[in-house]
């Protein structure tokens, strides 16, 4: 998606809405992102003076992993960001300079999208697992339980030795 500059208006808020979709070769999905299947932007631009005032409204239909099964599920995804620019950056750090006529947003877009993935995704009724082949789950109070149960192996020969004079 590409903002033209000199067409915006001053001061009255301009509207755009459009499919947006990303080259996997430009765009890498990471962990536990496998696939953006959709994504549609809705933005508001505000133009005043030399600053551009950006509201960018997402919504993605994408494939994750799910944490507890590691099986990937489809889900959507919603997200806000405010960006602002300027034509010159004069040690201000919320404004992003561009220069030229045009500004791309699509990796703005795709970062949005990237930072509104939960961190650990649960696909819809997964349950955590309880054991396996070679493991166990526990809490962290059951960890603590079985730990302190257990005492230490390496002591546990003293207990038998008596120390009377």
């Amino acid at each position: 998606m590409k903002l033209d500059v000199i067409k915006l208006p001053y001061t009255k808020e301009a509207k755009l809405s459009e499919e947006v979709s990303f080259d996997p070769e430009v765009f890498k999905c990471h962990f536990p992102l496998v696939e953006v299947l959709n994504c549609h932007a809705d933005v508001k631009v505000q133009r005043f003076e030399e600053f551009i005032y950006v509201t960018i409204a997402i919504k993605a239909k994408v494939v994750l992993q799910c944490s507890y099964t590691l099986q990937n599920f489809e889900t959507v995804i919603k997200g806000v960001d405010e960006l602002h620019f300027a034509s010159s950056n004069e040690d201000d750090d919320d404004c992003i300079e561009f220069k030229g006529n045009t500004i791309e947003l699509d990796q703005y877009i795709f970062n949005l999208l990237s930072a509104s993935v939960p961190l650990s995704p649960k696909a819809p009724n997964a349950k955590v697992p309880t054991s396996g082949k070679g493991y166990r789950v526990l809490s962290e109070e059951e960890f603590i339980g079985e730990r302190e149960d257990k005492g230490n192996s390496q002591f546990d020969a003293l207990k038998d030795l008596d120390f009377d004079d």
